[in-house]
C-alpha cells in the first residue's frame, strides 16, 4: 500500500469523528431550519480532520489560483472598466479577511450570467450580468464579501486538496468552476459577508437588497420570507431532498441575512453605514470618495 493511499485512508477514518462547531455568525434560532444547520455543521466538521493531512500552503493555493484564472480569463472577455472598479472595492474589503497571506485579484467578465465565483488563492470573478443587476456599492460589497469568505474559509481549495496531493486530474479548472459549494459553505459565506460589510462601513442591509434583486430575477415574490413553522418545515424538507445543490433557496438565505443585519444593528446602535449609490453609478470606490447623502443609520 502506497504512502499516499495510507494517508488518504487515515484522513477518511479521522473525518468520521468530526464534532459540531461553526465558523462565522450563523442563524441560531430554534426552528425547523436549526436541525438543518446542525446537520450542516456535522458535514463540514466531518471533513476537516481529513483535510489537515492534505492541506496545501498558501503559496501553492495562490499558484493554482493564478494558473486557473489565467486559463479561464484567456477564454473569456474581460471588461477593463468594471474590472478596475471591482478590483479596488474588493481589495479594500479583503483587508477584513482572516488569512493575511492571500493576495486577492478581482476580475469582471463580460457575460449575461447573473453570477460570481471564487477560485483558490483569492482569484474572484464577477460577471457583468450580475453587475448590471446591482444598484449600490454596498450590494457589490455584499457579493464580493461572500466570495472572499469562500477563499478565506478555504472553501475554494478544500475540495481539491486531495487531487493536488494524490495526483493531477484532467481539466481541474473546469472542475473547480463548475462544482459549486456545499450548502453549509454558502450559508457560512453569507454570514461572513454581512460581517465584512459592517467592518468595512457598508450598510449590512445591502446583502438583503441583493437577495431581493436575485429573487426578482428568479421570479419569486419580492416580499417572500419563510417565517411560519409550516414554511420552515417545507424549506427543511426541501433542503433534505436537495441538500447537495450548490446554493440554498434564495428566500432562506434572505431570511438569514435579515436576521444577521438586525443582530449587527443591535451591536452597533450608533454607527453610521455607507450605501454607495453614487459611487456605483460613477464607479468610484468609497475608499477614494464618499458622497453626500450616502450615510444611513438603523
Amino acid at each position: 500500500m502506497t504512502a499516499r493511499v495510507t494517508a488518504l485512508m487515515a484522513a477518511v477514518l479521522l473525518a468520521a469523528g468530526g464534532g459540531l462547531t461553526w465558523m462565522g455568525d450563523p442563524d441560531r434560532e430554534i426552528s425547523f431550519t436549526a436541525a438543518g444547520e446542525l446537520w450542516s455543521d456535522a458535514l463540514r466538521d466531518a471533513g476537516q480532520a481529513g483535510l489537515q493531512f492534505v492541506r496545501v500552503s498558501e503559496k501553492e493555493e495562490m499558484d493554482l489560483g493564478r494558473k486557473l484564472a489565467r486559463q479561464y480569463l484567456q477564454a473569456s472577455t474581460t471588461d477593463p472598466v468594471w474590472t478596475q472598479y471591482v478590483d479596488m472595492v474588493g481589495k479594500d474589503l479583503a483587508r477584513q479577511a482572516v488569512r493575511k497571506g492571500i493576495g486577492y485579484e478581482f476580475h469582471a467578465v463580460d457575460s449575461p450570467s447573473v453570477n460570481a465565483f471564487a477560485l483558490p488563492g483569492g482569484q474572484i470573478v464577477v460577471f457583468t450580468g450580475l453587475l448590471k443587476a446591482m444598484r449600490t456599492e454596498g450590494e457589490l460589497a455584499a457579493v464580493l464579501g461572500h466570495e472572499i469568505a469562500h477563499v478565506d474559509a478555504r472553501h475554494a481549495i478544500e475540495g481539491h486538496q486531495y487531487r493536488m496531493k494524490l495526483g493531477p486530474i484532467p481539466d481541474l479548472a473546469h472542475a473547480i468552476v463548475s462544482q459549486g459549494y456545499a450548502q453549509y459553505q454558502e450559508l457560512e459565506a453569507d454570514a461572513v459577508s454581512v460581517r465584512i460589510l459592517v467592518d468595512s462601513g457598508y450598510d449590512p442591509r445591502a446583502a438583503e437588497a441583493m437577495f431581493r434583486r436575485l429573487m426578482a430575477i428568479e421570479g419569486l415574490p419580492a416580499q417572500y420570507v419563510a417565517s411560519t413553522p409550516i414554511d420552515e418545515m417545507i424549506a427543511t424538507l426541501s433542503t433534505a431532498a436537495d441538500y447537495f445543490r450548490s446554493h440554498p433557496p434564495t428566500p432562506e438565505r434572505l431570511r438569514r441575512v435579515i436576521g444577521l443585519s438586525a443582530r449587527h444593528a443591535r451591536r452597533h446602535p450608533t454607527q453610521a453605514f455607507y450605501v454607495g449609490t453614487e459611487n456605483y453609478r460613477r464607479r468610484v470606490p468609497k475608499s477614494k470618495q464618499e458622497f453626500a447623502g450616502e450615510v444611513v443609520r438603523f
